[in-house]
């Protein structure tokens, strides 16, 4: 249900924003946000209206879109993920429970990551069995809403929505993003992707249910982590096609 309603939503924007898009190129024509006329600024205008955390469900559709592969290189991929996304920027804490399902790959899991201790756990069912696995810490935790620029208001169906240029988690030299946030309220809608480098690729990365603070109760690990096995010497990685959410990675900020 949750793909479906994301799919819906995609549609919706496509069609009330296609005039911000750049047909004969495929890129999004900022200019078309920033010469409306502009109306003041709602959302995150200052420090102090920045969230310390939130929590959201979301679902996520890439297609050929650029994400972070093995040993820092970037690779594009075509995949549908969707779950639960809980951050505390002040704790520097995350945990995610995911679905990532890219037609030849399906991992169902839960991720708990924290920077105090550098150290990240995964619980994941193998061949009918629950294991817990940890390792360093392999992506950052932001401190805030880091990098937001306001560039202008849209319409999202009939929500009157500001939108920010993001600096996402992999970096500004692979991709561009644009954020949509509920003007009324300052709650996340969606965030747009685009590969700035060929072949060009998109991920569009619905929010749902947004509260603006982290859920404290989510950072316990279970007792199935109580003691986890390294990713290191454990040879059932080798054995499964293992992933970590994509969602660390493409948040927008």
């Amino acid at each position: 249900m949750k793909l479906l309603l994301s799919l819906i939503l995609i549609i919706t924007i496509a069609f009330n924003n296609c005039s911000s898009f750049r047909l004969d190129t495929n890129k999004i024509d900022y200019s078309k946000f920033e010469n409306q006329q502009q109306q003041q600024q709602q959302c995150f205008a200052s420090d102090s209206d920045l969230p310390k955390g939130y929590n959201s469900y979301y679902a996520q559709v890439s297609s050929n879109g650029n994400i972070p592969g093995p040993n820092g290189a970037v690779e594009q991929l075509s995949y549908a993920e969707s779950g639960y996304f809980d951050i505390d920027f002040i704790g520097q804490q995350m945990y995610v429970e995911f679905f990532f399902d890219d037609s030849k790959v399906q991992n169902r899991g839960k991720l708990w990551g924290f920077t105090n201790n550098n150290t990240q756990y995964v619980s994941i069912n193998v061949n009918g069995t629950d294991y817990c696995f940890y390792d360093q810490l392999s992506f950052s935790i932001p401190a805030a809403f880091n990098g937001l620029k306001y560039v202008g208001e849209a319409l999202v169906g009939n929500i009157r929505s500001e939108v920010f240029k993001g600096s996402p988690a992999l970096g500004g030299s692979f991709i561009d993003q644009a954020l949509f946030v509920d003007k009324t309220d300052c709650s996340l809608i969606i965030s747009s992707s685009e590969n700035i480098n060929s072949p060009s690729g998109y991920s569009l990365l619905n929010f749902f249910s947004y509260q603006p603070y982290a859920e404290s109760s989510n950072f316990q690990l279970p007792s199935i982590c109580s003691n986890p096995i390294s990713t290191h010497s454990n040879s059932l990685l080798k054995d499964i096609s293992f992933k970590l959410p994509k969602i660390i990675k493409q948040h927008p900020f």
